[in-house]
């Protein structure tokens, strides 16, 4: 592929994706260090999206504002897919005990209170649909693709209005 866009959105989620299978089997996930988890993806996602742009910006440094966001966007759009995909996977295939562990820990939580059975029966409902691999998937498009959305617009405006300190 000899599209620098897709070879770095591609580049960064394979990144994600090592990172959180290094993860997953080396470190035995638990809900305290899914947070640096997360921050990784984030991570390779910024660095994508502004090497991505740079390069965009040194090969095509007259175009309007628009298509450098364009641009960007097929960045995001490209890793928040994959992502997203993988999230599917990782969910449902290689660790489908996560989401079940966080269903029970809920029913587990209002039955301490002494609720009864129509109480139980509606939070295992609304836990099964919140801790779901294609609910949570979905989220993870969709907000790789708004918080994408912002970095594009902020990052395609410091290029444009300080091009020196990038060194475009």
């Amino acid at each position: 592929m000899k599209n620098p866009i897709i070879n770095i959105s591609v580049s960064a989620a394979m990144a994600s994706i090592i990172g959180k299978m290094l993860y997953f089997i080396f470190l035995a996930p638990d809900d305290t260090f899914d947070m640096y988890t997360r921050f990784f993806y984030l991570l390779c996602f910024l660095v994508a999206l502004f090497i991505g742009l740079r390069i965009w910006k040194q090969q095509n440094p007259n175009l309007v504002f628009t298509e450098d966001v364009k641009s960007g966007m097929k960045i995001v759009s490209i890793y928040a897919i994959i992502i997203s995909a993988f999230t599917f996977l990782y969910y449902k295939v290689i660790n489908p005990s996560y989401f079940s562990s966080k269903i029970q820990a809920a029913v587990d939580a209002v039955e301490a209170t002494g609720s009864n059975g129509a109480d139980l029966e509606q939070v295992r409902n609304t836990a099964s649909f919140v801790f779901n691999a294609f609910t949570h998937s979905t989220l993870t498009l969709f907000g790789l693709m708004v918080i994408g959305f912002f970095y594009t617009l902020i990052l395609t405006l410091l290029f444009r209005y300080k091009p020196k300190a990038f060194g475009l």
